[in-house]
């Protein structure tokens, strides 16, 4: 086993983030609260370190940001869901938010990893030079996918939130929701979330923007299109939201609808990259734009 493989530390994580899944669902209920928040947070940490280590060395590999294929996007997104729980937890506390964020960076990051046509070699193209043509495209890219990430941790407070209102209805908590955070922290927690993810996706088309503008700068239409459809529907349902005008379990299923959009789109990205990588050699240094 090469620790120095990119594909190993991320597999590594995967399985760590796995771990802290279980780990917090089994301790959770445990009377010592140090073991039963520290243990599963220590090995969400560990996970969290392969996977920046692995996303570390992949970008050596590929002379950027890895953001070329499925699978580097993927985890790219794995790992801003993770950096997002990490910053949020210091901010204020939500109960078992942590093993939910790790159980979908294990399974995102698995199913990545898992699907050979995810990872192509694109870096060993005889004309590879890099995988941005310019530091604009490659700051604008590694923007929207970390927003994307904070949506879906927005997804997964979604979730949370959804479980929980679901248990005060039926009037049935079952083994999870006594241990979830109030319906009103969780409502609380996917406004700011949303805001945030909003701000980092404005952030990357102003970004992006001064590259598209400048003379000589080339951009496929498709993204732009895609994008900024994402950025149009994640503000209004933030202005909605911020007005009184959707709430409750309507806000929760849009957030979780939202961001399965946001990844299926990626495809969309991808087959539009391949499509004007056919139509202009130059292209395919443009792939995660």
């Amino acid at each position: 086993m090469d620790w120095n493989e990119s594909r190993v530390l991320l597999w590594l994580a995967s399985i760590l983030y796995g771990i802290g899944l279980i780990s917090g669902l089994r301790l959770v209920s445990k009377s010592n609260k140090l073991i039963s928040s520290i243990l599963p947070l220590a090995i969400i940490i560990a996970g969290f370190v392969a996977q920046t280590q692995g996303l570390a060395l992949r970008g050596q590999l590929v002379k950027g940001c890895p953001l070329g294929n499925g699978m580097e996007r993927i985890q790219f997104i794995a790992w801003s869901l993770v950096v997002g729980y990490l910053i949020i937890r210091v901010l204020f506390r939500l109960n078992l938010l942590g093993s939910f964020a790790a159980g979908v960076a294990s399974i995102g990051g698995a199913i990545s990893l898992s699907i050979p046509s995810l990872d192509s070699s694109y870096w060993e193209n005889d004309d590879y030079t890099g995988i941005f043509p310019n530091h604009w495209v490659e700051l604008h890219a590694s923007v929207a996918i970390f927003s994307y990430g904070i949506f879906g941790l927005l997804a997964t407070v979604s979730v949370m939130y959804l479980i929980q209102q679901k248990a005060l209805i039926s009037r049935r908590p079952g083994s999870l929701a006594p241990f979830l955070p109030s319906v009103q922290q969780l409502e609380t927690a996917g406004s700011r979330l949303l805001l945030i993810g909003a701000v980092f996706l404005t952030c990357s088309l102003v970004v992006g923007s001064l590259d598209w503008t400048r003379p000589g700068g080339s951009v496929s239409y498709s993204k732009v299109v895609v994008i900024i459809t994402l950025w149009l529907a994640y503000c209004s349902l933030w202005w909605l939201h911020f007005r009184q005008k959707l709430f409750g379990q309507k806000f929760a299923k849009i957030c979780i609808v939202l961001f399965a959009v946001a990844i299926l789109s990626l495809g969309v990205v991808r087959s539009a990259v391949s499509d004007d990588t056919t139509s202009s050699p130059e292209s395919h240094t443009s792939d995660a734009n």
